[in-house]
């Protein structure tokens, strides 16, 4: 399977995105815009504004919610660096 990321720079941070190939345009997509009509700007937002945050041991990630944009996220950090945030998901009940 061939995957493709996109990468955003913030401050110092590095967020990076897996990208869905959407079967109806052909193009590739962020995950969180194909699946949960989340933004990147919106869960880059989230991320600066949890609100809850726990670590899940089995999936090795964590799972945290900014009540503030009303979005959980589910993230990970890469290259054993606080600055290099790979996000797996984001919804929101609302959407």
């Amino acid at each position: 399977m061939n995957c493709k990321y996109l990468i955003k720079k913030v401050g110092n941070y590095t967020f990076k995105f897996k990208l869905d190939l959407n079967p109806i345009n052909n193009q590739y997509e962020p995950h969180i815009w194909h699946r949960h009509l989340i933004t990147l700007n919106e869960a880059i937002r989230a991320f600066f504004t949890i609100t809850e945050e726990e670590w899940n041991e089995e999936y090795k990630r964590y799972e945290a919610y900014s009540a503030d944009c009303d979005i959980t996220l589910y993230y990970m950090k890469l290259k054993e660096k606080d600055s290099y945030i790979f996000i797996i998901t984001a919804f929101s009940d609302w959407r």
